[in-house]
């Protein structure tokens, strides 16, 4: 399953692409769509010119991480705190300084950033105008302006009541682990695992391009959700951290070629989201079962 952070991020390109459309200035008015190609293709070309190698995120968004650590990236409604420094693509400076707020009510480009970054991270990132601010521009930053953003993800708060469901969901899970004479390899984030088959390929990283088979089951009942292969696409970033929590802990511990099956805390799973698969209803909250089949890195 990806993450969340998708649907507000589709969200802001058809607001975007309105505002476009509703500019009476006399130059030519590009859709979204245009403008974003006009955007990436400038951003590639800087990156070119300054021999920077950087990785491309599914919205055109570019980036290169610094930095980064063993924790969480937060999800798109987490309270974060980072610091940034913004840059035009000359290399000026326009803004820096530290903010704390929700994911979800940043611009695009921040939820873009974000959702890359664990906890206590950093990294650089090129951010097309659409996902910055767009056509309208703000004080100091032009229309249509592409950016850069230096960011160090401070903390990602984790609430009262989300520490108390891991803890209870991490026992209920290791409950059923007992019940069922499973023994599974315990990790310090709660995510409990069996592994299969060991491969004897390389260990992708939490960028790494993958391509992996699995089936999704809740450990309620056992009921199939979701069955099928994922690999990168055109539409689709496929990268190990675009993933569930768990996998971030799991498949860097895999060589290519491991089959494993994941017993995961909500927390580390679909968290408060619920989903309907098919015939199947996923609800907040529920620990879930992954069978994982590691089977390419692809870049």
């Amino acid at each position: 399953m990806k993450l969340a952070f998708s649907f507000t991020l589709l969200t802001v390109c058809f607001l975007m692409f309105l505002s476009s459309c509703s500019d009476s200035g006399s130059e030519p008015v590009l859709t979204f769509q245009e403008q974003w190609v006009k955007d990436t293709t400038a951003i590639g070309s800087h990156l070119r010119s300054k021999n920077i190698n950087a990785l491309t995120d599914a919205t055109g968004v570019r980036f290169v991480i610094d930095s980064v650590t063993t924790g969480f990236p937060p999800r798109s409604n987490s309270t974060v705190t980072f610091d940034y420094k913004g840059k035009f693509l000359s290399g000026t400076i326009f803004d820096e300084g530290a903010i704390s707020g929700v994911v979800g009510n940043f611009i695009g480009g921040f939820q873009v950033a974000l959702s890359l970054l664990p906890e206590g991270s950093k990294g650089r990132f090129y951010i097309p105008s659409g996902y910055a601010y767009g056509v309208g521009g703000a004080s100091g930053i032009p229309p249509n302006a592409n950016l850069m953003f230096e960011i160090t993800l401070k903390a990602v708060e984790v609430t009262e009541t989300e520490k108390q469901k891991l803890a209870s969901d991490t026992v209920a899970i290791d409950q059923y682990l007992a019940t069922n004479a499973i023994n599974a390899i315990r990790d310090k984030s709660g995510l409990r695992y069996v592994i299969n088959e060991l491969g004897t390929g390389l260990q992708p990283d939490l960028y790494s391009k993958i391509k992996i088979n699995y089936t999704g089951k809740l450990i309620s009942n056992g009921a199939v959700f979701f069955t099928g292969t994922n690999q990168p696409s055109d539409i689709f970033d496929s990268r190990v951290i675009n993933y569930l929590r768990a996998f971030h802990v799991a498949l860097p511990k895999f060589p290519v070629g491991t089959k494993a099956t994941l017993y995961i805390p909500s927390g580390l799973g679909l968290g408060t989201q619920s989903i309907t698969s098919g015939t199947v209803a996923v609800p907040a909250n529920s620990n879930l079962i992954y069978d994982v089949e590691l089977v390419a890195i692809v870049d």
